[in-house]
């Protein structure tokens, strides 16, 4: 109890996830069976007349020794006849567990694991004598105990019928007993389909409880999920360092580079007829501006003071077109360049 008092907090994606492919999920087996169990009900009711007919025949074959009189050749045919006649039941039994299964959560496959205390006998019966084995036992006395009482009194009103049956010949009877037997497994099924029902909710209960998680468990769980910060800042900066490289690399390529002129530098690309406005494709403070305007006079590329209008452009983000409001204070600089550029 100590260990739920202490994880009060519910279960993260990430650890709901990992229980999951621990093959850990909210799983009735009550349910399960009840479903095939279910399944063969139905399709009893539908087609229990042929199968009754068809075991009544395949009866009267065996007593009138149509399968010959060699125990083996007899044997070989009957058994065949008979998995043919058993086989929908199978089908129809895997189906409805395969769906019950499903509903329950899905299909869940648990990579396969050698596991040597599961080897030892001891640990069985550890668990046979376990608090969890003790209440699955228990439960299981009280389910047959009262299922078993349900069937009595569904068929105890059909008792005083029985003796009768005895002057039935033998298809009549094999249809009389199934009635019966139909009836109680009905009344049966819907005992253990609510308990079913109820049990998988109390897996789930008990399921939710177990995979709670303490805070510490969740912020250590973010930590991981989000990584070291350390490691983070470093990243960042090697992301910020490669950003700065590949901006560099674009100043050769500018039209004109504006300055504070210390703070300040903003690199400026236009080409006409192929660009609807100049486009910022470097910026910088301090450091990185001083950087600027070296690879620009390294690369002759035009440096303009002009304080106001580089504080401007400096707001304008990486690689988008300068805004309306500066066009014509742009305009002005690369005017003034254009003209150099022919007297030169």
């Amino acid at each position: 109890m100590a260990e739920f008092e202490e994880r009060t907090e519910q279960a993260t994606p990430r650890r709901r996830q990992k229980a999951r492919e621990d093959g850990k999920i909210a799983r009735s087996r009550d349910l399960n069976a009840i479903a095939s169990i279910g399944g063969v009900l139905i399709f009893l009711y539908f087609g229990g007349r042929h199968f009754v007919d068809s075991a009544g025949s395949m009866t009267g074959r065996l007593l009138s020794l149509q399968y010959g009189r060699d125990p083996f050749t007899v044997l070989k045919a009957a058994s065949v006849e008979a998995m043919l006649l058993i086989a929908p039941f199978l089908g129809v039994s895997f189906v409805f567990a395969l769906a019950a299964n499903v509903a329950q959560g899905g299909i869940v496959l648990k990579p396969l694991k050698l596991n040597l205390d599961m080897l030892n006998p001891l640990n069985g019966v550890k668990k046979l004598f376990s608090m969890n084995g003790l209440t699955e036992f228990l439960k299981s006395m009280v389910k047959f105990t009262l299922g078993g009482y349900l069937v009595y009194w569904v068929i105890r009103k059909d008792l005083p019928s029985l003796p009768g049956l005895m002057e039935m010949s033998l298809m009549p009877l094999a249809r009389m007993s199934a009635a019966l037997l139909m009836k109680a497994m009905a009344y049966g099924f819907f005992w253990f389909l609510l308990l079913s029902v109820i049990d998988y909710f109390l897996q789930r209960w008990q399921f939710e409880r177990s995979i709670r998680m303490s805070r510490e468990e969740i912020r250590e769980e973010f930590k991981e999920s989000e990584g070291n910060p350390m490691i983070k800042s470093r990243i960042r900066s090697l992301q910020r360092e490669m950003a700065r490289t590949r901006m560099m690399q674009e100043v050769p390529k500018a039209t004109v580079v504006i300055t504070n002129p210390t703070h300040y530098a903003v690199a400026l690309k236009y080409e006409d007829g192929k660009m609807q406005a100049p486009t910022v494709v470097a910026k910088g403070a301090n450091a990185v501006a001083q950087r600027i305007r070296e690879i620009a006079r390294q690369n002759s590329v035009p440096i303009v003071e002009d304080k106001p209008l580089a504080r401007l452009l400096f707001k304008l983000e990486l690689g988008s077109s300068i805004t309306h409001d500066l066009y014509k204070a742009v305009a002005k600089i690369l005017a003034y360049i254009y003209r150099l550029r022919r007297t030169v």
